[in-house]
């Protein structure tokens, strides 16, 4: 929540922005807890991502094939097959 104030300006200014009042956000503060309907108009305000606001509700979106397969790419070394090839009958 600390990101979020920063962002937005101040606590006050949050109140605003959620339509409720400073010590909502007080509460917010000091608990860490977001409630659900404040998750995504605090996002917009602060740029700050629901996923950190909320993992429960928001939880990190699982990667796309393409980024499996470049993790896959990167994690791979050239020359150093995953597969013995003495194993298989291949060249030695």
């Amino acid at each position: 929540m600390a990101s979020v104030i920063k962002a937005v300006g101040s606590q006050t200014a949050l109140a605003k922005i959620l339509k409720c009042t400073p010590q909502n956000v007080q509460r917010m503060c000091a608990t860490g807890h977001v409630p659900p309907k404040h998750v995504l108009r605090i996002e917009s305000a602060s740029g700050v991502s629901r996923t950190l606001l909320r993992p429960d509700l928001y939880p990190e979106a699982a990667p796309t094939l393409n980024q499996s397969l470049l993790r896959y790419e990167l994690e791979g070394q050239p020359g150093n097959p995953s597969v013995n090839l003495s194993s298989t009958g291949g060249a030695q």
